[in-house]
């Protein structure tokens, strides 16, 4: 009897631990499972980021690259107008250069009453429409730097300096030309829009030089 029951209490045990090793390798299934499925999730979020980051990248390098562009075509264009000016630029430089003629053209620099000059309402217009070419006519481009050599040329002439006339005259000389297609003689290359390395140094360096 007690062998009978030995062996029905070592079958229930043995039954008890076969459920008990199958349920404990069924959980550590799931779980793997899980970490694994987990796993897999967490690597398409990271893609997808990735992906995202990389796009956004992309983008802005673009962005940059077409502001780079725009910036050195601003920058590197010879003449550029601002909106509805060009005719009145045009216009104004044409005018300024006939007006420039009658001052140093032919020798005329050399017999000027420059103190009288100086307070001619025609030399004060020429100041006021370098300004508005400057700041109202003109758009970004190479053209400015030859407004403000003008004006500075301008300021010097007004001591009495007929170099400086000179030079402001050809300025609008070659613009006239090179602008209008107005029919002239020689063109001096002073300026930066049209002119040439050799004679743009010629007019730096006269405006570098120390007239104290």
């Amino acid at each position: 009897m007690n062998k009978i029951l030995i062996a029905i209490l070592g079958v229930i045990v043995l039954a008890v631990s076969v459920y008990f090793v199958s349920f404990q390798q069924g959980v550590n299934e799931e779980a793997t499972q899980s970490i694994e499925e987990w796993e897999s999730e967490e690597m398409k979020t990271l893609e997808t980021i990735e992906n995202t980051n990389d796009e956004s990248t992309n983008e802005s390098l673009e962005e940059d690259n077409d502001q780079s562009v725009l910036s050195v075509e601003e920058t590197t264009k010879q003449v550029a107008y601002q909106e509805g000016t060009e005719t009145a630029v045009k216009s104004m430089i044409a005018k300024q250069h006939e007006y420039l003629n009658q001052l140093a053209g032919w020798g005329n620099a050399e017999k000027l009453d420059w103190l009288t000059l100086k307070e001619d309402q025609e030399w004060q217009q020429l100041k006021d429409d370098i300004v508005w070419l400057q700041e109202s006519g003109f758009a970004q481009s190479v053209v400015l730097t030859d407004m403000e050599n003008a004006l500075e040329f301008l300021t010097v002439a007004s001591t009495g300096d007929s170099m400086s006339l000179r030079y402001l005259h050809r300025i609008f000389h070659d613009l006239d030309a090179n602008m209008n297609g107005q029919e002239v003689d020689k063109v001096w290359d002073v300026t930066q829009a049209f002119g040439n390395e050799s004679q743009q140094k010629q007019l730096h360096a006269y405006l570098a030089t120390d007239r104290d």
